[in-house]
């Protein structure tokens, strides 16, 4: 299975057992609990950053 890769942003892969990501490009590797709470991160800060695009101001 697929996933994103949290370093490089290029497909990671999922091992079949759904308990580690690795990233043959750039090398990340993780336990899959680890890999979610890096994600959640990720998430949480662009939603943070977020700005709507706002013609006229």
């Amino acid at each position: 299975m697929d996933a994103k890769c949290p370093e490089c942003d290029k497909v990671a892969i999922l091992d079949d057992e759904v308990t580690s990501v690795k990233c043959p490009h750039c090398g990340f590797e993780a336990k899959y609990d680890d890999y979610l709470n890096l994600m959640r991160q990720k998430v949480g800060e662009l939603a943070e950053n977020f700005q709507f695009d706002r013609p006229g101001f």
